[in-house]
């Protein structure tokens, strides 16, 4: 049964350890920065309508935010249970009843793919609404930090994107496997 995980060495629980702290923290406080920026502009335009960009950020920052909060919520535990089981010798294949051990792992992957779905659709609609910066805007230095904020946090979903799907993906599948989780065909 093996527990390493990519060349580092890691242990699931250990690489879901660091892919929370390098990368959900992170792009956590990337949306606090910007929604503070965002919260900043709106106060800036207090007196006018708030710009379509600055909406259309706020409302993406807040997606992002749900996103990283139901990765927290929901991925981690199921990676730190995937984990004990591994490591105290579980054999799903034993497992009886209705909701089958295969089919539950196997949902969990599909919910994973989905949200990466999910996430590929938020960053090409944070490529779309990338404001182009005119001379003439009033607040052009707080539009463009705000700007220079969500390309950062878009780069970082990207990132994030690729590593859940060539390090997570397969760590959980190879965990899976570990504990005769994963059916024929599956």
């Amino acid at each position: 049964m093996t527990k390493q995980g990519d060349a580092d060495g890691d242990t699931l629980q250990s690489f879901v350890e660091r892919l929370n702290k390098s990368h959900y923290d992170m792009i956590n406080a990337m949306c606090n920065t910007a929604k503070h920026q965002i919260q900043t502009l709106q106060a800036q335009e207090a007196q006018q309508i708030p710009s379509q960009y600055v909406t259309f950020s706020d409302k993406l920052v807040g997606e992002v935010l749900n996103y990283i909060s139901v990765k927290k919520e929901h991925l981690i535990p199921y990676v730190q249970s995937l984990f004990e089981k591994e490591s105290d010798g579980h054999d799903c294949s034993n497992c009886t009843g209705t909701g089958s051990c295969s089919m539950q792992h196997e949902t969990r992957l599909m919910e994973i793919r989905q949200s990466h779905r999910h996430l590929t659709d938020i960053i090409s609609r944070m490529q779309m609404v990338m404001l182009p910066l005119y001379s003439g805007t009033v607040h052009l230095g707080l539009y463009k930090t705000l700007q220079n904020q969500m390309a950062l946090l878009e780069n970082s979903l990207a990132a994030l994107l690729l590593f859940e799907e060539t390090h997570l993906i397969p760590k959980i599948t190879e965990a899976q496997t570990n504990i005769n989780a994963r059916g024929r065909g599956i």
